[in-house]
């Protein structure tokens, strides 16, 4: 009896440079957002928000262009610390104390490395 190939998964390089693009735009509006809302000059504002963008879109594209060459623990736990710390640094520009910021990114951090783990393990090729 003769299995069926199952298709390969080919994702276009645009998807792979379009998303990371666009959420770092994204990203870096809302920080700059938030620094305009704790009272930085305009040009603090642009230089915050430009710089998140580019670290996040750069970390986010670098993560998606490795990631299947990680194990699925290795891979959810780059995605915890990515967002963890993506939400952290949001949380720390608002002017809350270090400590709320840590706590609410371990929490973020784990949330999403449960979630991330277990979407590996069921659609594990």
């Amino acid at each position: 009896m003769a299995h069926a190939a199952v298709p390969e998964r080919h994702h276009g390089t645009t998807l792979g440079i379009a998303l990371p693009a666009v959420i770092g735009v994204i990203y870096g509006l809302y920080t700059s957002f938030i620094a305009r809302m704790s009272g930085e000059s305009a040009g603090a504002q642009f230089a915050i928000g430009l710089i998140s963008c580019l670290v996040i879109a750069g970390l986010c594209y670098a993560l998606g262009r490795y990631q299947h060459s990680l194990p699925r623990e290795l891979r959810a736990v780059a995605y915890a610390a990515l967002v963890g710390c993506s939400v952290g640094y949001l949380n720390s520009l608002s002017g809350d104390s270090i400590l709320t910021s840590v706590v609410l990114s371990v929490i973020i951090a784990a949330a999403t490395f449960c979630v991330m783990f277990y979407t590996f393990y069921v659609h594990e090729e």
